[in-house]
């Protein structure tokens, strides 16, 4: 986790917005895109032409929500939307809605994967897992596992203009600071991340972050722009306008 000297660093050196960035038809998908990093991506994506676009949201109202928020932005078109209900803390939900995705649409050129939460206590999934391990890594893997197919079938068509599909993962730079001792001799990890003895809270960052973070919009010219670079991009982390070492 950014200590709060980077965040000071980073709230006034934001990355770059990609305007010059073109996705004129392409289908764009974007998860939790009802509010903050996703809302923020998903008017971009709107404002740089991307059609359709889809709204992966938890309900039908809070998708409509966005669309209007969308529209009022970026005066984009409404055909360009399709709404689609996802609910990340089961995984039968998750299947569901790439069964809705994969039939729907015939390409699929971006998929941002922006949903996330961070939670106060130890709560679980109806799945039985911690409720942030479930939403934020295994259901977010498992959509990415279901969607990929499409990725790749719409990247082996072809692209006049170059495109290359990505798909993005929402990420922390906090990655940096794991630990192999974190994890006991015979344990995996995710029986650690299971262990609610271990959980850390973390509260006083949440505070950090609200008063020395980027806001939303600054942190979806990464995520947007992260999907407008070119091939050699696979497998890193993108983060203030450059690869992560």
């Amino acid at each position: 986790m950014s200590s709060p000297k980077e965040l000071w660093w980073a709230a006034r050196n934001p990355p770059a917005d990609p305007q010059h960035l073109d996705y004129k038809d392409k289908a764009v998908l974007v998860t939790g895109a009802n509010s903050g990093l996703g809302h923020a991506a998903a008017i971009k994506y709107a404002a740089l032409g991307a059609n359709p676009l889809i709204l992966a949201v938890r309900s039908q109202q809070k998708g409509e929500e966005a669309k209007a928020n969308i529209i009022r932005a970026t005066k984009c078109q409404p055909d360009i939307f399709v709404i689609e209900i996802l609910e990340l803390t089961t995984l039968a939900s998750v299947r569901e809605f790439a069964d809705r995705v994969n039939t729907r649409v015939s390409r699929l050129h971006v998929v941002q994967l922006a949903a996330g939460i961070s939670t106060p206590g130890f709560d679980k999934s109806p799945d039985g897992y911690e409720m942030g391990l479930q939403v934020n890594v295994l259901s977010t893997t498992l959509l990415a596992l279901l969607l990929l197919p499409k990725l790749r079938e719409t990247a082996a068509a072809t692209a006049p203009d170059g495109f290359v599909p990505h798909m993005s993962f929402v990420n922390s730079i906090a990655h940096l600071e794991i630990k192999p001792e974190w994890i006991s001799d015979g344990e995996s990890l995710l029986q650690r991340m299971q262990n609610e003895s271990k959980f850390d809270k973390r509260m006083f960052m949440a505070v950090f972050y609200v008063f020395l973070g980027r806001s939303a919009e600054q942190g979806s010219r990464s995520m947007v722009s992260a999907t407008g670079l070119g091939p050699e991009s696979h497998g890193k982390f993108w983060v203030n306008d450059k690869y992560l070492p």
